[in-house]
């Protein structure tokens, strides 16, 4: 019996080699840096008479996190569709400086057939020892990725304590960068605009729309203004002259997102340069803000336009939750009413029961329990901190003397 070995299709073709490199940033050095890594991998790949060239992926980005790298997920893409049986890198850190990323893209590769070679390192994932020495040194590589971004922290911290910062490339509306100082350009009407409407009155939404009426453009995008980009603006210290450092904690080096783990402080630098609203304005608009805030806490969410004296204030002495504005219907025509939130809700309505009151009967009751001949609105919203109402019986809490 005559017993005829066909090889594997893997060992009758050119083994298919691919190459990955990175590089960190995108200075002019680097850049050169790059095009000459492609080059050179292409050349040794060719050069081989038993290697196939399937392709140079090249990313650059920070190698800490693979999620962020669109050449070298496609690169793993491709190799687990079966066009490519080995990988060529410089280093593990040029691979991923994330422990976990490095061993499970590693093993995933290996249980598809397809190798690594690490050059530095001399490390081939095809040799079943490789595993061990790649687990240890992806470490180190994580480990010395640690390390620099604690230096890069420590810097900025540094640097913030004696009030300085860099603008870098972070260009914000109404404002040029002159050797290093913020200098209010030809948007800043905007900025002012924004803040004189929200003094008087006018809702976010309000505002963008009169600004994208008024031809009012935003910066890095071809979008109107939004209410959000409004809200933005608003509680962006800089336009008052002033600075604040790291609002937020420090990214986490490996999923590069905050970590609130990280004990940091805040710097506040007042002004710090010139600004393009006067400082009043700023605390009117702060405080306005504080008010809509607590407001939210209390479960008041502001709807169109208008914003009744009654809203944040009125609240249900059953349940705590806050009155609401209805419109209802009956035999005259439309009143205006008011009730606690949670009336109605529940399975077949079976929510809270506090009664609904007339718009007229509730000011009038309130006005009796104050003891005003007049009903005064902003009197009512300086020295009222809250009214709690249940079954017709009023609770008034003044607002605390500072």
């Amino acid at each position: 019996m005559k017993i005829t070995r066909i090889a594997p299709e893997r060992e009758r073709r050119s083994t298919r080699v691919a190459a990955y490199c990175r590089v960190s940033t995108q200075l002019e050095s680097q850049e050169e840096s790059f095009r000459i890594q492609q080059g050179h991998y292409e050349k040794q790949i060719r050069a081989n008479p038993q290697w196939e060239f399937a392709g140079v992926y090249a990313d650059e980005k920070s190698g800490i996190c693979t999620a962020h790298r669109e050449e070298f997920l496609r690169m793993i893409e491709d190799a687990l569709a079966g066009k490519i049986d080995r990988i060529l890198v410089k280093s593990i850190s040029r691979f991923s400086r994330n422990v976990v990323d490095a061993q499970s893209y590693a093993k995933l590769l290996k249980a598809h057939g397809v190798s690594v070679y690490f050059e530095k390192e001399g490390i081939d994932t095809a040799q079943s020892s490789s595993m061990m020495m790649l687990s240890l040194l992806a470490a180190i590589a994580q480990d010395e990725s640690r390390s620099i971004s604690e230096n890069v922290r420590w810097g900025y911290r540094e640097r913030f304590e004696r009030g300085e910062y860099n603008l870098g490339n972070n260009r914000i509306l109404g404002y040029d960068t002159r050797d290093g100082q913020l200098v209010p350009n030809g948007d800043a009407w905007i900025i002012r605009e924004v803040f004189r409407r929200f003094v008087a009155g006018e809702s976010y939404a309000q505002i963008a729309r009169e600004l994208n009426r008024m031809g009012a453009k935003r910066m890095r995008s071809e979008r109107g203004f939004v209410a959000s980009v409004i809200h933005v603006i608003l509680t962006n210290e800089t336009y008052v002259g002033d600075k604040c450092l790291q609002k937020r904690a420090p990214q986490n080096f490996l999923t590069k997102r905050p970590d609130e783990r990280n004990r940091y402080a805040t710097y506040y630098i007042r002004e710090d340069h010139e600004g393009i609203i006067d400082r009043q304005t700023w605390e009117q608009a702060q405080a306005i803000l504080h008010r809509y805030k607590k407001e939210q806490e209390s479960g008041v969410h502001r709807k169109g336009r208008a914003h009744h004296v009654f809203f944040g204030k009125v609240f249900c002495g059953a349940c705590g939750s806050p009155f609401c504005r209805r419109t209802i219907r009956d035999a005259q025509g439309y009143y205006k009413a008011w009730s606690c939130r949670e009336r109605g809700k529940g399975a077949k309505g079976n929510g809270c029961r506090n009664r609904v009151w007339r718009e007229e009967e509730l000011a009038g009751a309130l006005l009796a329990q104050l003891g005003w001949e007049l009903f005064d609105h902003e009197r009512f919203v300086r020295e009222i901190q809250r009214v709690e109402i249940d079954e017709g019986r009023m609770l008034l809490k003044k607002q605390q003397p500072l």
